[in-house]
């Protein structure tokens, strides 16, 4: 009989096995976002970084292929593993037999012709620009992912050797479980479990259980469950989550004064009704009083007679809830005067909990009490003063913080709601903060352990917390400190309260020993000049044109006089051809859309899409009122944009 069998292994034990791989003509082509492949990158370069012995990537489930013994059929896990591969391509080095075995792609697809000539051409220059997959409008997603990756590599790895590193710990660390089905095995069945099973019990679920062991008393354990659980749910408003667990809005809106105090919510979990708690038991046998009391729930949710549509515009946080919980633990050791964590890594959650929290020598009911009561004002903080993806449109999400109001209205006594409305002075920080989250690191986002703990520790104003932002980010990205990791930085600016000058003549000098960067030039300098230049939007005559702006992810760089113009006349920058004046970031598709036209032509498709109220970037904006392009201009646009820096630095110190 026919058995199925589950190795750990690894890319040198695949390579030395000599495996093939092939994308079956079932499975569907590779449809992985760019902010995906961000992530598993980040997730692998922290692992390196951190020289972790195993980096598990997870599971791939195969089938030998009929045509040959060393042939599998990927069946499961194909977009993680064509995304290993592709990475693989890129870096070269020790992997470069992962990706071609004996001359020939070890990854294989049974698609389509075309697709097969596009990851064939992948290495031969000739066919490697990023216009090859507009041929292809199924492999758009590979472009890009591609380009991707080439960005990340250009912004993370220093040089070659870091990159040589960097492929031999993917080459020897990251582990994969394959599992191989036998061929005899029903696909179809097989399909139809895969797309059906079930999750696995989530880390933090395990480490909610592990935490509330602590408390003894069932009721007291009961409201503390409750409360962590309101706190886990990440893409709605906190106070929203509160209300559907209760099963009434009204009571949540009572409670609330400026915000919310912890005895108040519990005492809500204590008082509402245990009879909206069912088991299974109980609805099969009375589905009609479960219909009532979900009835009943949905009633007691009310909202002000005056809402909008855009109140419940749905949201989407912009961390996990392990995340968030790993920002928690940082400000509860930093408020008990213990050891910082590591790293974030939402994937070692228990392994970190473990180490610096779950200490038997220290823990108790008391200890885990002041965790719970730390992560509900972090999470409070959280939602009133962090942006949230926002979804404005069938298709599009932006990001916004909207400020919640607590209103009350007479009608037969008085009535309480809370609102969360749009506030147009919170633009600025929902701003710099969508500039923070685009150029850091998606899995970990340190600089909101700082500015978290000092909103839940000095309760500011929104306009204080603007100008603490604002200092935050000269502190963490903008001053002399690159010789100090991000992780002991964040802490230094909670210790000392950013008690660290932004020297602006240290920030030119930097700016100038890069200013021949090219598209070397880190990516964060781009974001901050893009919030500088909205800063100052009324001194530049812009209000009108920039007062709504808002920032998406960008991970290409644009020469505006163009590198390889299709006529040599129209090579208009040539001193000034990589420098800070000539460059703009923007997002990969409108890079291949101007690519190497020239600089009247970009100009004209940039007004176009302006006047249908599309702005590529601020940057490009000013340049492009420019009516001629050229070094000198280049050079006088560079020269403004330091002035504003100077501006902004001398504005924005502590001391």
């Amino acid at each position: 009989m026919d058995s199925i069998a589950s190795n750990l292994t690894d890319i040198k034990s695949i390579v030395a096995q000599e495996y093939e791989f092939n994308i079956p003509i079932y499975q569907r082509l590779y449809v992985w976002t760019e902010e995906q492949v961000k992530t598993l990158f980040e997730d692998l370069l922290t692992a390196y970084k951190a020289d972790k012995d195993i980096y598990y990537i997870g599971g791939v489930i195969t089938v030998n292929n009929e045509n040959s013994d060393k042939l599998y059929d990927l069946v499961d896990g194909q977009q993680r593993f064509t995304t290993l591969w592709l990475l693989s391509n890129e870096l070269g080095g020790n992997l470069e037999p992962f990706t071609y075995k004996n001359g020939e792609l070890r990854l294989k697809f049974a698609i389509r012709q075309n697709v097969t000539d596009y990851f064939n051409n992948i290495g031969n220059a000739e066919h490697s620009s990023s216009n090859d997959s507009k041929d292809y409008s199924d492999l758009l997603k590979i472009g890009k992912a591609r380009n991707q990756i080439n960005q990340l590599i250009l912004q993370h790895l220093k040089d070659e050797e870091e990159k040589i590193k960097f492929s031999n710990y993917i080459f020897e660390k990251v582990k994969m479980v394959l599992t191989d089905v036998p061929k005899t095995t029903d696909l179809n069945k097989l399909f139809e479990a895969l797309n059906n099973r079930g999750e696995q019990l989530a880390h933090h679920e395990i480490l909610k259980a592990r935490l509330l062991n602590y408390i003894k008393n069932v009721e007291k354990r009961n409201q503390y469950a409750k409360l962590w659980q309101v706190c886990s749910v990440m893409d709605n408003y906190l106070e929203r989550v509160i209300a559907l667990e209760i099963g009434s809005s009204k009571d949540v809106a009572h409670i609330y004064h400026n915000g919310f105090h912890i005895n108040d919510v519990l005492n809500l979990f204590e008082s509402s009704n245990p009879q909206t708690t069912l088991v299974l038991s109980d609805v099969l046998e009375h589905p009609e009083q479960y219909e009532d009391i979900a009835t009943s729930i949905k009633d007691n949710i009310t909202h002000h007679p005056e809402s909008n549509e855009d109140e419940f515009e749905p949201v989407r946080s912009i961390l996990s809830f392990p995340q968030l919980l790993l920002h928690t633990l940082r400000i509860f050791l930093f408020e008990n005067e213990d050891d910082d964590i590591l790293r974030i890594n939402e994937k070692e959650l228990l392994e970190t909990f473990d180490k610096h929290l779950l200490k038997s020598e220290i823990i108790n009911e008391k200890f885990v009490v002041r965790f719970f009561e730390t992560l509900f004002k972090v999470r409070y903080s959280f939602d009133r003063y962090v942006i949230k993806w926002i979804t404005v449109s069938e298709d599009k999400e932006e990001h916004g913080i909207k400020d919640i109001y607590k209103q009350n209205q007479k009608k037969g006594g008085w009535t309480y709601y809370l609102r969360r409305l749009n506030k147009d002075s919170l633009n600025g920080m929902a701003l710099l903060q969508s500039i923070l989250y685009h150029s850091q690191q998606n899995t970990t986002q340190y600089w909101l352990t700082p500015f978290l703990y000092w909103m839940i520790d000095e309760k500011p104003s929104f306009n204080d917390a603007y100008y603490w932002l604002r200092q935050l980010d000269n502190t963490l990205f903008s001053s002399n400190t690159e010789h100090i990791s991000l992780p002991e930085r964040t802490i230094n600016s909670m210790e000392d309260f950013l008690d660290i000058e932004c020297d602006a003549e240290t920030v030119f000098g930097t700016l100038e020993n890069l200013n021949n960067s090219g598209v070397s030039f880190p990516h964060y300098w781009f974001y901050k000049i893009e919030f500088i230049l909205w800063y100052y939007r009324g001194q530049l005559d812009k209000e009108d044109d920039w007062g709504n702006y808002k920032m998406t992810a960008r991970n290409s760089i644009e020469h505006i006089g163009p590198q390889n113009p299709r006529d040599p006349r129209d090579k208009v920058c040539t001193e000034s051809l990589d420098t800070m004046g000539n460059l703009v970031l923007v997002t990969r598709s409108i890079n291949s859309e101007y690519s190497d036209k020239a600089y009247g032509v970009k100009r004209s498709m940039f007004e176009n899409k302006k006047a249908k109220g599309s702005i590529d970037s601020l940057k490009s904006d000013l340049i492009y009122n420019e009516d001629i392009w050229n070094d000198e201009k280049a050079k006088e646009h560079f020269e403004k944009i330091m002035v504003l820096l100077n501006d902004y630095f001398h504005d924005h110190n502590l001391n």
